[in-house]
Formats: structure tokens, sequence, C-alpha cells
């Protein structure tokens, strides 16, 4: 009996050096498996963190190239618009500085008169005025150098169609009286040359 005790002993024995062998294969891959999945876990943050450096540098620098870029545009902006408010303020301000009321010149009448006097003498210096037609003889009859219709109470002298300038003269003078307006001061003798 004995031996078997002893068959028995050997072989829990066996078994219980069977079961320390699997237990230490189990506890090797499990500290492998947990070794794995830590370095797993560590390189996962590593990289994670690596990442997360890198965009925070490369936002950083992208961020601050757009930021000088806008503030560019909004500086040339903002140049360009007190450049514009300046140039309308000196040219407002300039106007109102500038501002002198002009010292007004009316029309004397011994001016008037005498450029009157000399269009008239102009107009009786007319030569070879040549009557063509009714609308010649109108318009010289407006300007009083012309005869006027029958109710006019003096007459041309026509020389070869032509009306002489002293007769032309003495017909405005005579016309002029007769309306009254005898003040132009000329007479037959001062205007013709």
């Amino acid at each position: 009996m004995n031996n078997e005790n002893q068959k028995e002993l050997n072989l829990n024995h066996q078994r219980f050096l069977h079961q320390l062998e699997e237990l230490a294969e189990q506890a090797a891959s499990a500290q492998a498996q947990i070794a794995s999945d830590a370095a797993k876990h560590e390189f996962r943050v590593r990289f994670n963190h690596y990442l997360q450096e890198k965009m925070e540098i490369a936002a950083q620098e992208t961020y601050s190239e757009v930021l000088q870029e806008v503030q560019e545009f909004i500086s040339q902006f903002a140049h360009q618009a007190s450049t514009r408010a300046l140039d309308i303020e000196s040219k407002t301000a300039k106007q109102i500085k500038g501002f002198k009321p002009t010292n007004p010149k009316f029309a004397s009448f011994s001016e008037t008169l005498a450029s009157q006097r000399n269009k008239q003498s102009n107009l009786l210096r007319l030569n070879d005025v040549q009557l063509k037609s009714d609308a010649d003889k109108q318009a010289l009859q407006s300007l009083g150098i012309a005869p006027g219709n029958d109710q006019e109470e003096f007459e041309a002298k026509e020389i070869n169609g032509n009306f002489d300038a002293k007769q032309i003269e003495a017909n405005l003078i005579y016309s002029n009286s007769k309306n009254g307006d005898s003040a132009n001061g000329k007479n037959s003798s001062s205007s013709s040359d």
C-alpha cells in the first residue's frame, strides 16, 4: 500500500509541477500582455501628446501669419480712410477759410452810353448794304438803318442798289429824334469818318 501511496504521491507531485508550469506560463503570458498593453497605451499617450504639441505650434504659427495679414490689411484700410478724410478736411477748410465775398461791379450809365454810341457808330459805317429780300429790309429796319413802312416820314436814297452811309446815319438820327430818343449826342458830321 505504500507503493500505491507513493505512486499517488508522485502523481500528485507531477500534477502540482505541471500546474506550477502552467501557472508560470499563464503568469508570464499575463505579464507579457500587461507589458504590451501598457507599452501600447504609453505609445498612444506619447504620440497623442506629440501630435498635440505639433498641432499647437502649427496652429500658433498659422494664427500668427493670418493675424499679421489681417493687421496689415486693416492698417492699409485705415490709412486710406484717414488720407481720404484728411483730404476732405483740407478741401473744406480751404473753402471756408478762403471765402471772400466779391465786390459787385455794376454797369454805369456813362460806360453803357459810350458802348451804345460805339455800336451805333459802327452800324452807321456800314457800306454797300444791299436789300435783297424782305428779311434784309426788316433786319435793317429793326436796327433803325433802313427805310421802314409807308408810315415812315423819311426816305433813304439808293445809289446803284446801295445805301449811302451818310444817308443811313441821317435816317437813324431822324428816327431817334422822332421817337424822342435824341440823347445819343450824335450828328451826321461827327460819326462819319
